[in-house]
């Protein structure tokens, strides 16, 4: 009866969520069918800077920051600013700011000190998971690399606070203190669902011999997959307040 009550409370909320569920699976599975249904050299070009993966993930951030800075404007709390800001920077971060959109050269700082010689943070040396030679970072450094920090994020807001929230009276706490809208874990699981699916497409399913961007695109399209998660679950806490509001008014 135990685990059956504690499933029970992480599993709640599946049936509202069944046409976010629906839509960010078939957008996760056809994202990865790609590897199945295109030629290499296809592949390869759809994960390429300013292809179609990397402009999807810039959209997808660009809605995410759309909607909660909706939710900031509705509601007036500082914890939707503060998701504007990531995923706003997360969107200009993915394009470089629009540096081969608007076409300006890299400032003399960055070409010194970006790993891609690019107008954005991530790729600076310090934050970047590799350096100058392509090697990929080690210990500590590489837990300051975006890319982790970034996995981290997701896994412990998405995955892991749904899970502890309904029984921690400390952590339900601070999430009311601070209006921290907490993800369903039937959303947030499929965050980890699309990283497995990462690893098992790159390590398992994909064939051998074939060029390091072939390879690199499935990074693009995990990242693309996320950002689209968190787009649906930035617009689902959006349409919750629209329709709790509604019920009020």
């Amino acid at each position: 009866m135990l685990i059956k009550s504690y499933i029970g409370k992480i599993l709640n909320g599946v049936k509202p969520l069944k046409d976010y569920i629906i839509s960010a699976s078939v957008f996760i599975v056809l994202a990865y069918s790609c590897y199945f249904v295109f030629s290499e050299n296809i592949i390869s070009k759809l994960g390429e800077e300013d292809e179609l993966f990397e402009y999807l993930t810039a959209i997808f951030f660009l809605f995410t920051s759309i909607f909660f800075i909706v939710i900031f404007c509705l509601k007036k709390k500082i914890i939707y600013l503060f998701f504007f800001m990531i995923f706003f920077v997360g969107m200009g971060e993915e394009i470089s700011w629009g540096q081969r959109i608007l076409n300006f050269n890299t400032p003399e700082y960055f070409e010194k000190n970006n790993v891609q010689d690019e107008f954005n943070f991530h790729n600076l040396l310090f934050f970047n998971a590799m350096d100058f030679e392509g090697s990929l970072k080690t210990g500590f450094s590489k837990l300051l690399s975006v890319n982790f920090l970034y996995k981290l994020f997701w896994l412990f807001y998405c995955v892991l606070l749904p899970v502890i929230y309904p029984f921690f009276h400390f952590v339900r706490v601070i999430v009311k203190k601070i209006d921290l809208p907490v993800p369903p874990f039937s959303l947030g699981i499929l965050f980890m669902i699309n990283w497995l699916i990462f690893r098992v497409t790159l390590s398992f399913l994909l064939p051998l011999n074939r060029s390091l961007q072939y390879y690199d695109t499935s990074t693009e399209i995990c990242e693309c997959c996320s950002a689209f998660l968190f787009m649906i679950l930035s617009l689902y806490f959006l349409q919750g307040i629209r329709e709790a509001r509604k019920q009020i008014l």
